[in-house]
């Protein structure tokens, strides 16, 4: 994700005493008014599964989890309404192990219904906790967040704090965690004070807000791609994901180009993906969400919380200019972006005020994201156990489409997640469409003055393939 450092607001810094009645920061409003419709839904779930290999104190890992939760208060956080308006209720650290949703169960099933069943943030605290054995000595956790309380980048401090935790309980000690400079209430009492009020033109709010309003006016309410399947009425966000490697060549080529233009890789694969939406959509006017960490302050990294913010790309993609034009204008586009990143997207769907609808997201169905792969092995040894984190098997879809893409060093494989809606697409057109996003990433930077609507967005193995149908099969000639 991109991170947006202090960019001269005001810091942020622990609030006492804290007013009676704490409100919810931007972002966990919305979750809030989307949890209160649909309680059930996991949709807005963020699981970390991990698997431990070895002797497990089961004993110590439920205190460790007790310590996290009382180390971060908001994940010891009710969200009820008082006279309409949601608060946030912290709860007292020595009441954490009466109320942690703490279960060891008995089969990989029980696991994925933690991770498929949703909260009700009004009453339960937003953390569940699953473990089951699944072999001799081994064991998987799921340690399951309503995103009320934390976002992915949470999930790093959350399993730091707990192998923390889970060593020193091992030993019969307590943890000795850095003490935490700030809580998320500090936060969310900060973000209302600083950024002000959206309807103060003068406020930092209202002046971001006011760039947005004027660079997404008029935008087009959906994209319109070739799909599998008419869009329902209501999405029901299932999801599956599939991996597709960037091979070495292409990902050196990319990095080239993003150093050749004086932009960044990440505005490469924004400049190349907007253009494979405009040709398949047949619109010249593309959005494309980016999540950005929201973490400015440095203060705020070793916290638990909803931090990220959703911001909106727009690019006019001329099929008839070349490569190197539009990637000089996604450069300013993406940066215009970032410069405005406090306004929370909830903020600027509030101002546009677009079709609102179930069946899809506002303001943009698709997104990009770009995160540098891990270097390391991924498993640890935590004691006597090894830790290794396990992929989730359920997949919700927010949106049409979520494309993330990792990097790598040099001469390496970069790797592109894609979530997709399995309302509207079938596994064979992503492929297809991940074959078509090769190419062009291929030819867009091997010919970056070429026109982007010229360019081929058939794989080498496809045209082979059309080639050997079209010709017949070889024969050996009569002689």
């Amino acid at each position: 994700l991109v991170t947006t450092r202090d960019r001269g607001l005001a810091p942020i810094e622990a609030v006492s005493p804290r007013p009676s009645e704490i409100p919810l920061s931007f972002a966990q409003s919305r979750m809030w008014f989307i949890n209160q419709f649909e309680p059930g839904t996991a949709t807005y779930n963020i699981p970390a599964l991990l698997r431990l290999r070895g002797k497990l104190d089961l004993v110590a890992l439920r205190r460790a989890v007790e310590d996290v939760v009382a180390r971060h208060e908001v994940l010891r956080t009710t969200f009820p309404a008082v006279d309409g308006t949601p608060v946030q209720v912290i709860h007292p650290a020595h009441r954490v192990a009466a109320e942690l949703d703490w279960a060891v169960v008995s089969d990989e099933q029980a696991l994925a219904d933690a991770v498929s069943t949703g909260f009700d943030v009004t009453e339960s605290l937003p953390l569940r906790v699953r473990v089951a054995p699944v072999g001799p000595d081994e064991h998987i956790v799921a340690l399951v967040a309503h995103h009320i309380a934390a976002d992915g980048e949470s999930m790093r401090p959350l399993v730091a704090d707990l192998v923390t935790a889970y060593l020193a309980r091992s030993a019969d000690a307590a943890p000795e965690f850095v003490p935490l400079a700030v809580q998320f209430a500090d936060y969310s009492i900060w973000q209302h004070k600083v950024l002000g009020d959206p309807a103060d033109p003068e406020s930092v709010v209202g002046r971001q807000l006011a760039h947005w309003v004027a660079e997404l006016a008029g935008l087009p309410d959906v994209i319109d791609l070739p799909t599998d399947r008419p869009r329902p009425r209501i999405a029901t966000h299932r999801g599956a994901r599939m991996q597709v490697a960037i091979p070495a060549e292409i990902a050196d080529r990319i990095a080239a180009t993003a150093a050749e233009r004086g932009v960044t890789s990440f505005m490469v694969v924004h400049a190349a993906l907007s253009v494979l939406l405009a040709r398949l959509s047949g619109s010249a006017d593309i959005a494309v969400a980016t999540p950005v960490a929201g973490r400015g302050h440095a203060v705020l990294d070793p916290l638990i919380g909803m931090f990220v913010n959703t911001l909106i790309l727009r690019s006019e993609v001329d099929l008839a200019e070349s490569f190197v034009d539009l990637l000089d204008r996604i450069r300013v586009t993406d940066l215009d972006a970032f410069t405005h990143a406090d306004v929370p997207f909830e903020t600027i769907v509030d101002a546009l005020d677009p079709v609102r609808s179930e069946a899809f997201a506002p303001l943009a169905q698709v997104m990009l994201s770009m995160e540098a792969g891990a270097v390391e092995d991924p498993t640890v040894r935590v004691d006597e156990l090894e830790v290794e984190p396990v992929e989730v098997p359920s997949v919700p879809a927010q949106l049409d489409l979520a494309l993330t893409v990792t990097t790598a060093p040099s001469g390496d494989d970069w790797q592109c997640s894609i979530v997709y809606a399995t309302d509207l697409f079938d596994d064979g057109t992503i492929s297809t469409f991940a074959d078509r996003y090769l190419a062009l990433l291929a030819g867009l930077t091997s010919a970056p003055a070429d026109a982007v609507g010229d360019t081929t967005l058939i794989s080498p193995a496809e045209t082979a393939a059309v080639l050997s149908a079209a010709t017949g099969p070889t024969t050996e000639p009569i002689v």
